[in-house]
């Protein structure tokens, strides 16, 4: 059985879905960030860990070629994609459902992508249920 993220989409159609409400940024600081399960951070902004340079977690990427949006897997592990962004002086974590969407994200100068993560939508149990909001 393929796993997709489909229904997601056509939920969503800004191509995000908020995974956790907005903190503002010392209640992020206070909190270690937004507490999420079973990702790993692929990207870091040096503002988030307060160095001369950003952080990948792959050599040669950008923020602009660091990941693909899929659809569907091929099998029944789907790799998605989780931003957490600085708007407005709070910080947001959404889930990326369209590569149109991380761009427009990239193209928008009033915010800063802080971090980027990669989870898979199941393993044992559905992880981007276990990271929403309760």
């Amino acid at each position: 059985m393929k796993a997709n993220i489909i229904n997601l989409i056509q939920a969503n159609p800004s191509g995000l879905l908020e995974l956790k409400p907005s903190l503002t940024i010392s209640e992020y600081r206070n909190n270690f960030g937004f507490g999420l399960k079973n990702i790993a951070t692929i990207y870091e902004s040096k503002m988030s860990h307060y160095s001369e340079s950003d952080w990948f977690a792959f050599p040669n990427k950008t923020l602009e070629t660091l990941f693909n949006v899929q659809e569907e897997s091929n099998g029944d592990l789907l790799v998605v994609f989780i931003v957490e962004t600085i708007k407005e002086n709070r910080v947001h974590c959404d889930l990326v459902l369209t590569d149109g969407a991380f761009s427009k994200i990239l193209k928008d100068k009033t915010q800063h992508v802080l971090k980027v993560h990669q989870m898979y939508t199941k393993f044992w149990r559905n992880h981007i249920l276990m990271n929403m909001a309760a």
